[in-house]
């Protein structure tokens, strides 16, 4: 098993795809049976937080970023964390496929790592891991291990441009580091700035940009000393997409946008969660925003089944799972009502319409 350790920097050629044993086989150890982990449910805790943004106009060419987290993973905790969106959930058995690029730095970690294209490595150490859009991949702490780790997901051409000029690769997206303060100090900026509810999916990407662009020097150029002086994130208000004053509206938005879709989220499930009956709920989503609930929650499936027909191969069926829409055929009909094509027609046109710098 190869294994990466901080300050190390793994190229294409020492990275050699083992055989491993069965996935069955695999599924039991400790991390998948141990305790609960600490915090439970989306959004923030002591020791973890983590948001998804809405992403409204489902544009999948545009930069943006589409989620942050930050947690804490001590020995003994169970992981993956729970209550995350279909999307994003996995656990060791399945493993998952993103339909974006996600930005994973481990710092003192003892666990290990496995994708479609590396095979098994094994991460000691601060570790900065490349997730790319369409490629298959699990993670965990080892058996009495753990990790404090920090995340941000990433959408949009320019993105992947710059991970390619960088020669990130499936093949090529582990690497370990030596200079994790100052990545920490930029994750922490950016998620705080989320946290606080002053950020949008548009208007963080200039920080996100900035820490993207640290990560690629880390892990291309692990033995330079970083500058002490400029700080990865700048702490500056970021332009806001859309102003949510309302608290219930506020949260109706945050359990739509990270809460699973499976079963399929509807209204009367968001208004169990709320204070308010589902009348209310409806009337002061319309006047605060001029849609409805079950807009926002048909929005956020379509969102979501775009990115996964453009950026992975996941087939129909599954795009309708993870998305959260009750059936395939569901899927079908807001693909011809928002976009006048089936999704499979949809798959076919935005990769034929992208830059052959993205699409290759």
């Amino acid at each position: 098993m190869t294994t990466i350790c901080s300050g190390v920097l793994i190229n294409r050629s020492e990275i050699t795809r083992l055989d491993v044993r069965p996935t069955a086989k695999r599924s039991g150890r400790e991390s998948d049976r141990v305790r609960p982990a600490r915090v439970t449910g989306p959004g923030q805790g002591a020791a973890r937080f983590f948001r998804y943004l809405p992403d409204r106009n489902g544009d999948v060419t545009q930069n943006r970023v589409t989620g942050v987290g930050r947690d804490e993973v001590r020995p003994g905790d169970c992981y993956p964390p729970r209550n995350h969106p279909t999307l994003y959930a996995y656990s060791w058995r399945t493993g998952r496929t993103l339909p974006e690029h996600q930005v994973l730095l481990l710092t003192g970690a003892n666990g290990e790592f496995e994708s479609e294209a590396t095979g098994p490595i094994r991460l000691m150490g601060d570790v900065l891991i490349f997730l790319l859009p369409g490629v298959w991949h699990r993670y965990r702490p080892m058996p009495g291990g753990g990790w404090t780790e920090r995340w941000v997901s990433l959408h949009g051409d320019a993105v992947t441009r710059r991970l390619r000029a960088a020669r990130v690769s499936p093949t090529n997206c582990v690497f370990g580091i030596d200079q994790s303060a100052r990545l920490r100090g930029g994750y922490d900026g950016l998620i705080d700035l989320v946290q606080r509810g002053q950020a949008t999916g548009v208007g963080v990407m200039p920080f996100a940009f900035s820490l993207l662009d640290e990560a690629l020097r880390q892990s291309t150029e692990t033995q330079c000393q970083a500058t002490e002086t400029q700080p990865v994130v700048e702490e500056v208000m970021a332009p806001q997409e859309e102003q949510v004053q309302d608290e219930i509206v506020r949260q109706a938005l945050e359990i739509i946008w990270n809460h699973e879709h499976n079963p399929p989220l509807g209204v009367n499930d968001v208004a169990r969660k709320l204070p308010v009956t589902r009348r209310t709920l409806d009337r002061r989503f319309s006047e605060v925003l001029g849609r409805t609930v079950l807009d926002e929650i048909n929005a956020c499936r379509l969102s979501r089944a775009k990115r996964l027909l453009a950026d992975t191969d996941s087939p129909i069926k599954a795009v309708a799972y993870l998305a959260g829409f009750p059936s395939r055929e569901r899927l079908r009909l807001a693909f011809l009502t928002h976009e006048g094509m089936p999704p499979s027609e949809y798959r076919e046109a935005i990769r034929k319409a992208r830059p052959a710098s993205v699409s290759e």
